[in-house]
């Protein structure tokens, strides 16, 4: 049985604790009101929760299992961050390790550092804005100055193949030029934002749950490489087994609400069903977030959710009787950002010299396809 004991240390507890007992959502821990448990891959459950305020909880908490603790307070034995960037890295870094991203095509991390300030500069103290985005646009990027933004978290890379040249002929080096010449920095996690324990992809397991119990929770495409403590068992995709089936109209409608209330979702449906209707109940449902062709290709889950999946990929999978749902690519990343890792990274920065930091979520940014009936065109 797991147990904790309270440090006097103050911290926020949304952050991914290991080896907390299992609680159902809605209940309490004195006055404070369990959000969310997400069953962690290499035991136990990380909690997320709030005081009557309806402020994320500060408090400090170790949660043991035998043989295993996990506190958050050993995270502050490194070296105080010099800057803005240096301490959002270091937290972004804790939260989604960059060892988890998928470094053979994948580039994750600092993208853009902020270019240094003259020697006679008054270097200012203190925290400053950092806004959250999906995609870099130029609508984004003028709503970082909008807000002042010192940094950019982005979770799709700004950088992806090597520069020959950095010029303004091309759409994207134009935007990082222009964030140079403000000294904003860029920072992208991607696929480490995946894969990592509390992540994307458990965030879409928890949508289709709706805070009912599982059977059992395991990553579709493990990572065998040598990982950081606590994301040792984790990697690419997960498939959530139900305790108790639900039919597919209830999949969906919790899919649109979690996502951000979304009045559009494709399906691709196997030939044995006609329709929406007549589905059978589900118990076992496997997600990627973003493109989830490659990852989900030979999960033998009933649904398989994603945003995004080509016309053979998902051909095959309703020849082999399986349910494809598709909400547009970045329609299933978007809502994190927003719920999950704004008050993380709020929680990460709490502790340090950056602790008072504006964290935004982006307005600006938005999907670049729309469905559109042509009916309503003039």
């Amino acid at each position: 049985m797991s147990s904790y004991r309270q440090l006097i240390t103050p911290k926020h507890l949304l952050r991914q604790l290991s080896f907390c007992p299992p609680l159902a959502p809605a209940s309490q821990i004195g006055r404070a009101r369990i959000i969310s448990t997400i069953p962690r891959l290499s035991g136990g459950n990380s909690l997320s929760i709030q005081d009557d305020t309806q402020r994320y909880l500060k408090t400090h908490r170790t949660f043991t299992r035998p043989e295993r603790v996990f506190s958050t307070a050993s995270a502050m034995a490194a070296a105080p961050p010099a800057s803005l960037t240096d301490a959002v890295v270091a937290a972004m870094r804790t939260l989604f390790p960059e060892e988890l991203a998928d470094r053979a095509w994948d580039n994750t991390g600092l993208l853009l550092g902020q270019a240094p300030l003259p020697p006679s500069a008054v270097i200012e103290k203190g925290g400053g804005t950092v806004l959250l985005t999906n995609d870099l646009t130029s609508a984004v990027v003028d709503e970082a100055l909008e807000e002042r933004a010192n940094m950019i978290i982005c979770y799709h890379p700004v950088i992806f193949r090597p520069l020959k040249s950095l010029t303004t002929k091309d759409p994207m080096q134009t935007l990082l030029l222009r964030l140079a010449a403000e000294r904003i920095s860029v920072y992208c996690p991607h696929t480490a934002m995946d894969a990592a324990s509390g992540g994307l992809n458990d965030w879409l397991c928890d949508i289709l749950l709706d805070g009912e119990h599982q059977v059992k929770r395991t990553v579709v495409q493990p990572i065998s490489r040598p990982l950081p403590e606590g994301h040792e068992y984790t990697g690419y995709g997960r498939t959530v087994e139900l305790s108790r089936p639900v039919t597919l109209q209830t999949l969906l409608k919790r899919l649109s609400a979690g996502i951000g209330g979304q009045r559009y979702i494709m399906v691709a449906l196997p030939p044995t069903l006609k329709g929406l209707t007549n589905t059978q109940e589900i118990s076992k449902v496997a997600v990627c977030a973003g493109s989830g062709a490659d990852v989900l290709k030979d999960t033998d889950a009933q649904v398989l959710v994603t945003g995004e999946m080509a016309h053979h990929y998902a051909l095959r999978h309703t020849q082999l009787g399986q349910i494809v749902v598709t909400v547009f690519h970045s329609n299933s990343e978007r809502k994190y950002l927003e719920t999950r890792l704004k008050p993380m990274l709020e929680i990460e920065l709490e502790t340090t010299a950056f602790g008072d930091t504006r964290v935004v979520v982006s307005k600006a940014d938005r999907d670049p396809f729309e469905v559109i009936d042509v009916r309503d065109l003039a």
